[in-house]
């Protein structure tokens, strides 16, 4: 594996636990212990050819991706697990978190959102009072009105782009989780 940092590509990349170090009451010798150096999101070099294929697509429909979860180590799952689970409790946390399979471990592994290109700003993909279950796959499958459709249009467009490039949705059906296997 082959850690890059996806910026040095033009690709849009936060560190999910860096950048909300304080939701998780995480310090940054905390994170610095378990590798995270800073506000990058890292991927295997494999993964910047069919990023930045994914970006094409998405400019054709007004956005671009974001990627605001990609390697994590080991131990950074086991102290975000820890952090989480004192925080959220172990069933909210396990709803989205997989500390045992560990699948970012990787660096195969991206969690993306969309940002507009009109306005820069990072879209809604989930109405946040439907959390966790408006973040899995078809949660607004079939709901009348047009903020629901309007999101699963959203999750539809992120996962059948990012399938259609290779990647696999994540063993929980998070819209913004992909895996990527060669």
């Amino acid at each position: 594996m082959n850690l890059v940092n996806v910026a040095d590509y033009r690709i849009k990349g936060i560190n999910y636990y860096w950048k909300r170090r304080e939701k998780f009451n995480l310090s940054e010798d905390e994170l610095r212990s378990v590798g995270v150096q800073g506000n990058n999101a890292l991927v295997d070099e494999i993964l910047i050819p069919k990023l930045k294929e994914a970006n094409q697509i998405f400019k054709q429909h007004g956005y671009e991706i974001i990627v605001k979860d990609a390697y994590r180590s080991p131990e950074l799952y086991q102290l975000v697990k820890d952090k989480r689970y004192e925080i959220e409790g172990k069933e909210s946390t396990d709803k989205t978190f997989n500390p045992i399979r560990m699948p970012h471990a990787s660096g195969r592994v991206v969690d993306i959102n969309l940002v507009s290109l009109g306005s820069g700003e990072e879209v809604e993909m989930w109405d946040k009072k439907d959390w966790p279950d408006g973040a899995f796959i078809n949660c607004y499958q079939g709901k009348p009105d047009s903020r629901s459709k309007e999101f699963q249009r959203l999750q539809d467009l992120m996962v059948s782009t990012m399938v259609s490039l290779g990647f696999k949705l994540g063993l929980k059906n998070e819209c913004w989780h992909f895996e990527y296997k060669v």
